[in-house]
């Protein structure tokens, strides 16, 4: 087994903290897309009434103009 050079040894606070922060980003990536499945496949037990409620009051809370452009969302 060789010997790791020292300068390889040890990570710098601001590489820790810069990781720490990725890792927080891509966690919550995941829960993101997590519950934007578990969304849809509620959508998808609904009654095309029920559909049509819940589709329109989470498409009223999206309210960036480029977002509701990007989904095909009327603007507000």
């Amino acid at each position: 087994m060789q010997p790791r050079p020292m300068y390889a040894a040890r990570a710098t606070a601001p590489d820790l903290a810069q990781k720490a922060k990725a890792d927080d980003r891509r966690t919550e990536t995941r829960k993101k897309i997590m519950y934007g499945g578990a969304f849809f496949a509620y959508l998808a037990t609904l009654s095309p009434e029920q559909k049509g409620r819940v589709k329109a009051a989470i498409d009223a809370m999206i309210t960036n103009k480029k977002d509701r452009q990007f989904l095909g969302l009327s603007d507000q």
